[in-house]
């Protein structure tokens, strides 16, 4: 099995786990501190039970390798002005290395996808994953390809 599909929008991360133990029970109670998570994983989610019905596969319980790309739009500082406004700017970053922090946008992804295209994200073994700078005229959002390992 290999699947290949694109998540149009803007990826955002999982945020940060933050656990404590309940005053009362006594157990230990884990939330993940992002906002805009859920919205972004049910995208992620959506296209990817499409895809799966498109591809006619089922979810695998094989392990899987993944690749994961993400494409943010560029700022207004990173053009020109005047007659360069749709030119990127020579100063202009080559390397997105701002936030979101990619270990957190991989793991929103991951888990968006379980239960949908593999049982667990504890199959994933594989993984080559990047972020980018989107170029002019392409839209933002995350190329991924996951694929049956042999």
């Amino acid at each position: 099995m290999k699947l290949s599909f694109f998540v149009p929008g803007i990826a955002s991360p999982s945020g940060s786990k933050k656990a404590f133990m309940h005053p009362k029970t006594g157990r230990i109670i884990v939330m993940d501190t992002a906002k805009r998570k859920t919205s972004w994983q049910s995208i992620v989610s959506l296209h990817a039970q499409q895809a799966m019905t498109d591809a006619g596969v089922k979810l695998t319980t094989e392990a899987v390798a993944m690749s994961i790309d993400f494409y943010f739009p560029r700022p207004k500082c990173h053009f020109g002005s005047g007659k360069n406004a749709a030119k990127i700017k020579d100063t202009a970053p080559k390397h997105h290395i701002q936030k979101p922090d990619l270990t957190k946008l991989i793991r929103c992804t991951e888990d968006a996808l379980t239960g949908i295209v593999y049982k667990d994200d504890c199959q994933v073994t594989e993984r080559f994953c990047q972020k980018h700078w989107c170029e002019i005229g392409e839209a933002p959002g995350v190329e991924i390809t996951v694929e049956v390992v042999l």
